[in-house]
């Protein structure tokens, strides 16, 4: 039983160790606001995905502004964006991306259209 006692009171401080460790790396590969929308790396990963996702949908779409955007680093820079898009011929809307940049390359992982609950269809719910 004292040996079991001791494994126990050398192996408690080293389990909490890690458990502390697992929760810092989490928190430190949360999302980051970007400080400078207008920066001009942030307007290519933007126009990238605008770009990218007019050519998958045969859409013309203009890129307008940038409106917020936050990253998340892991193996490479994930960025997810806030955009306003001009389709040709029709009113700007407000689009959510997702660009993952890799060893100097950009990848489109969503490009989806932001949608505003009115406050009556909140209530319904």
């Amino acid at each position: 039983m004292e040996r079991r006692s001791s494994f126990y009171r050398a192996f408690l401080p080293l389990l909490v160790l890690c458990l502390l460790l697992a929760v810092v790396t989490i928190e430190a590969r949360g999302w980051a606001p970007i400080k400078d929308v207008e920066d001009p790396h942030v307007r290519e990963v933007a126009q990238y995905a605008v770009s990218e996702h007019g050519r998958l949908k045969h859409l013309q779409l203009k890129l307008d502004k940038v409106v917020e955007g936050e990253t998340q680093k892991d193996s490479g820079i994930t960025y997810r964006l806030v955009l306003t898009v001009e389709e040709k011929g029709a009113d700007t809307k407000d689009y959510t991306v997702v660009v993952v940049e890799e060893n100097a390359k950009l990848h489109l992982k969503s490009f989806k259209k932001v949608v505003i609950k009115s406050e009556s269809s909140h209530r319904a719910m």
